[in-house]
């Protein structure tokens, strides 16, 4: 709070208790005129008239409107269309546009306009083209119907539960599982060149040799049980269909031949190959004959996605322990 609005503040205080406009001044440091005006705003236009100033037009703007315009249209450009390197704009760079260009495009007060103005500028119009927000296209057209099949799902894993949070089992002991799966390809497996130093007396960190070794990359398969929260990974050299059936087959020995697997995923090839999920039919050998549901869509819509490690370099020795953890 400014300084000048608790004086002011003091002033109508001082006044209600029946001191003079002199006895205010003398305790307050400050001139009679001051206190008429305050107590005259007072008077006039209320508590708020007397403790906060009307905001002042000031001086007309040098800038015109469609001066404003042509810095937004620059702004909301990407600098590689106009010659730069970079695909974002900063603020150094935009200053520097505006000021080179300004003249040639019919806006010459714009050549000597100032970094902080533009900054200021687009803090107003609350732009921020230094920065990127992501957002989810929607490619698949059956996004809306998919949509309704994941989220009905949820809802119908809510019902399994009591007013408690406990799970409700059915008298004939047949569960539906439900499991949301996704995968991480790409990770970089790597291991130490030298053993980690413990701490010690010196030192209180472990320390870590800087350099290490590369052991090629790794594949993250894992599901999430949206009954009990447990996670089930699988840790694979390739990221194909072949590696998909055998994480359903790890479902499949997990889970009693009676209950019914629900699966919800993206819409990668992997879970779609013809050539290679045929092999997944209950009725083949090596499958209980559970009865498999696979709900496809967005990432958006998977409650496992989230729970990925974001790190692309990982040991080889730990990736189990991450996915556990």
């Amino acid at each position: 709070m400014q300084a000048q609005v608790v004086d002011r503040a003091r002033i109508l205080l001082y006044k209600a208790d029946g001191m003079t406009f002199q006895q205010i001044a003398d305790k307050l440091a400050i001139s009679t005129a001051t206190v008429r005006l305050c107590v005259s705003k007072f008077h006039k236009g209320g508590l708020d008239a007397a403790l906060f100033d009307v905001q002042r037009s000031g001086r007309p703007s040098e800038i015109t409107d469609d001066a404003k315009a042509w810095m937004i249209s620059i702004a909301c450009q990407r600098p590689a269309e106009l010659g730069y390197a970079q695909k974002l704009w900063t603020l150094a760079s935009l200053h520097k546009y505006i000021q080179k260009h300004a003249e040639e495009a019919g806006y010459p007060r714009l050549s000597t306009v100032t970094k902080p103005y533009i900054q200021k500028f687009l803090r107003e119009q609350d732009m921020k083209p230094f920065k990127i927000k992501y957002y989810c296209e929607k490619r698949d057209p059956d996004f809306e119907t998919k949509m309704h099949e994941v989220l009905l799902v949820y809802k119908q894993i809510e019902m399994q539960f009591d007013e408690n949070g406990d799970l409700i089992v059915p008298d004939d002991y047949k569960l539906t599982i439900t499991v949301s799966y996704d995968e991480k390809p790409g990770i970089q497996a790597i291991s130490n060149t030298a053993p980690d130093l413990r701490p010690t007396p010196e030192h209180g960190e472990v320390y870590r040799d800087a350099e290490y070794k590369r052991l090629g990359t790794l594949s993250l398969l894992a599901g999430i049980d949206l009954l009990t929260g447990e996670a089930i990974p699988l840790v694979s050299e390739t990221h194909k269909s072949s590696d998909f059936i055998e994480f359903l087959k790890i479902l499949d020995k997990k889970y009693p031949s009676q209950d019914t697997i629900r699966i919800i995923l993206d819409n990668h090839s992997a879970h779609t190959s013809k050539c290679e999920l045929p092999k997944i039919n209950p009725l083949n050998a090596g499958f209980h004959p559970n009865n498999y549901a696979k709900f496809t869509c967005p990432a958006c819509l998977q409650a496992y996605s989230v729970l990925f490690c974001s790190s692309s370099d990982v040991s080889p020795e730990v990736i189990n322990a991450r996915i556990s953890s």
